[in-house]
């Protein structure tokens, strides 16, 4: 296929007019002419992902975090961006980023499902969280473990406190600026980053947050490889995707 016809299935799905002002999603890098047999998914735009994409012999990396979010001073192959820049065109590596308009559609509709529950709304005006009811109502221990093993996160912090919980919402990203919206209406909010003032604040207004760190938008991954079988007629492989921190 070529790689235009593949941005035309992924935008037909996730509308670049659905991104934040402050965004950078579409096609990083790349000629839409090109000839694509194999595409690699992963959730960041890094060097690292890119010598994994080559190694597996692919044409398109398609990641959720943005290459080109963080401004170009410059083209120098000596530095981490020219590297990335020189690299992926040596080696016709087309690079395309779907991220706050994924977010807007499905990443956080992919995390709060992937907890069983049902009545799953949008969250607040923005339409990037999602407020659902679990299946099952746990103690807090038990959520907690739950939240561990569902997103194969061998470490997490969380503040505030709720005897059981019922009623959650979430934003996979950087949203714990969306905490206030759910005050007196779930009993778990769950983010990707949170600072200290949001843990005060989940104490403060008796809500249990529960930090499950950036990197649990890695489900993205497999959830876009199902979504793009079905209608690209490339081979797409999973990329590791490591997460950036490491847990002691």
């Amino acid at each position: 296929m070529q790689l235009k016809q593949i941005i035309d299935i992924m935008e037909s799905h996730y509308p670049l007019s659905l991104q934040e002002e402050w965004d950078k999603c579409g096609l990083q890098i790349g000629d839409q002419n090109q000839d694509i047999q194999r595409i690699m998914i992963s959730l960041n735009a890094d060097n690292q992902t890119l010598q994994e994409a080559i190694d597996n012999k692919c044409q398109l990396l398609i990641t959720h975090h943005p290459f080109l979010l963080d401004p170009i001073d410059n083209i120098d192959k000596d530095h981490f961006m020219g590297e990335f820049i020189y690299k992926a065109i040596e080696n016709h590596i087309a690079v395309y980023s779907s991220h706050t308009a994924m977010d807007n559609i499905s990443m956080n509709q992919w995390l709060i499902e992937a907890l069983g529950v049902h009545d799953v709304q949008v969250g607040d005006a923005s339409g990037i969280t999602r407020i659902a009811t679990l299946n099952q109502t746990y103690h807090l221990d038990d959520f907690i473990q739950h939240v561990q093993s569902t997103y194969h996160i061998e470490h997490l912090k969380y503040a505030g406190n709720a005897s059981t919980i019922s009623r959650i919402a979430i934003c996979g990203g950087s949203g714990a600026d969306f905490m206030h919206e759910f005050y007196g209406k779930v009993d778990a909010y769950l983010t990707g980053d949170s600072k200290y003032r949001h843990a005060k604040n989940a104490f403060d207004h008796h809500i249990l947050l529960v930090d499950i760190n950036h990197h649990a938008e890695n489900i993205m991954v497999h959830k876009l490889k199902e979504l793009l079988e079905k209608e690209v007629d490339c081979e797409i492989i999973a990329g590791t995707s490591p997460d950036y921190y490491h847990y002691i």
